[in-house]
């Protein structure tokens, strides 16, 4: 609510157009109301608001939190909302407090130095304009322009790691050293001037790396071995015997393509996308319309979680058909099929955030996201010729 305002107060002499969204994760009863509340304040403010619900509990999977679910599902969200809407930045109401307390998760979870720069202040679409501000300045701010707030109170549910870092190990640390959140802030910034991926000078400056990729181009670093390739959203990052490159989209592509491996491309919105010389998949836009294309697979919007990944054949790949009978291999499908042995390798992917496989050209698509009597926005999947 302090971003909001302080936003409101600032977007016109920033030449900036606001848009709000609040997400329900379906977690509290409560949620509802609150997020209608908050539409009710953009409206006094004149900042046009949506609400978006996301299924937590359908999104989460076993390794991981309800907290850590939600939050995951609430980025992917924004993400489709602001791609839908047409804009460029996501702002998030991180503070000081939020980065000192994830330092100290981070280091007592165990992590190297790329950990301990903590929360960044922009990556991709998403900036944090309070991140050096302290929590209690936030709520000061509220306080003096008598700003009404919300809190969620699974974030004094000491059943998860974060709330008893701050309601408790803070706290018994501050007994030490009353401080210890200036300490930790010193250590995270010390952590981000120390540059601990030297290869991300080799890219583009504003290019958006899920923590995903950043992972995957850091283990192909340190491995050292051969020529791999991971695409991403603008081109491919080519890492040959630990070396990180940029190759731009639509330069010529890898010399050495025995030696890559099968990319990935990420999908926030409707367009074209490929990888290598496969078939290129093209994602429609976002309709209220029923779908009535019979040659393309459509799905319920609502119903994916986003952001979707367009990826290589892999080995134990398995599919859902829709009105199947369950879950089945890949390569079975494809002899069904009748699919060419010599056809299926080159075959795009495309699968949710969370790795359920939507659709493969030539298979019926996936019972994942279909639609039913209850969809109120489809998009369509096809192969673009």
């Amino acid at each position: 609510m302090a971003l909001l305002h302080a936003l409101a107060v600032l977007a016109p002499r920033l030449g900036v157009a606001l848009r709000a969204v609040a997400v329900d994760h379906g977690l509290r009863a409560e949620a509802a109301g609150e997020a209608r509340e908050v539409r009710r304040i953009c409206q006094r403010l004149g900042i046009p608001c949506e609400v978006a619900t996301v299924d937590v509990r359908q999104a989460r999977r076993s390794h991981v939190s309800v907290q850590e679910a939600a939050r995951n599902a609430r980025l992917r969200e924004l993400e489709a909302v602001a791609a839908r809407l047409g804009c460029t930045k996501i702002a998030l109401g991180h503070t000081a407090d939020d980065q000192a307390e994830t330092v100290l998760f981070r280091l007592l979870r165990g992590t190297g130095v790329a950990g301990l720069a903590g929360i960044p202040y922009g990556r991709g679409p998403f900036v944090r304009p309070l991140l050096d501000v302290r929590r209690a300045q936030i709520l000061a701010f509220l306080a003096k322009r008598r700003i009404e707030f919300f809190s969620d109170p699974s974030n004094a549910d000491r059943r998860y790691a974060r709330p008893r870092i701050r309601h408790d190990v803070l706290p018994m640390l501050a007994r030490e050293n009353p401080r210890v959140v200036e300490a930790l802030l010193a250590l995270s910034r010390e952590a981000r001037t120390e540059s601990p991926r030297p290869w991300l000078a080799s890219l583009p400056k504003n290019l958006y790396l899920p923590s995903r990729t950043l992972a995957v181009v850091d283990r192909l670093v340190r491995k050292g071995e051969g020529t791999r390739a991971v695409s991403v959203e603008g081109g491919t990052i080519v890492v040959r015997y630990g070396t990180v490159t940029w190759l731009p989209e639509g330069r010529a592509a890898l010399t050495d393509r025995r030696a890559a491996a099968p990319a990935e491309r990420l999908v926030t919105g409707p367009g074209k996308y490929a990888i290598g010389d496969s078939p290129s998949i093209e994602i429609g836009a976002m309709s209220s319309e029923p779908c009535r294309d019979g040659s393309a697979a459509c799905f319920d919007r609502a119903k994916v979680r986003w952001p979707l990944v367009v990826r290589g054949m892999r080995p134990g790949d398995r599919m859902a058909p829709r009105r199947g009978r369950g879950s089945r291999k890949l390569s079975d499908l494809f002899i069904d099929a009748k699919i060419p042995r010599q056809e299926r390798a080159s075959l795009p992917v495309l699968c949710d955030a969370l790795g359920a496989i939507l659709f493969v050209p030539g298979l019926r698509a996936s019972e994942s996201g279909r639609p039913d009597a209850t969809t109120r926005e489809w998009f369509v999947v096809h192969v673009a010729r």
